[in-house]
């Protein structure tokens, strides 16, 4: 499982997408452009309200047809 990663201490690829967690405890995926914080709606996101991202999961594995059939 992806852990989540302090934004003052390291920060995603550019264009990157990635789950935020804000300073008000929500949580949103966003990117980042540049120096600005984005929701993926490209609004921007104020930079002290980001404290942690991580990569987004893997989506999951997709059943085979015998299991699907069961």
């Amino acid at each position: 499982m992806a852990a989540w990663i302090d934004a003052a201490i390291a920060l995603p690829d550019a264009d990157t997408l990635v789950l935020l967690a804000l300073n008000d405890d929500d949580v949103w995926p966003g990117y980042l452009d540049g120096d600005t914080w984005r929701y993926v709606d490209a609004m921007p996101i104020t930079r002290e309200r980001v404290t942690h991202w991580m990569h987004m999961p893997a989506p999951p594995a997709p059943k085979r047809i015998d299991q699907v059939l069961r």
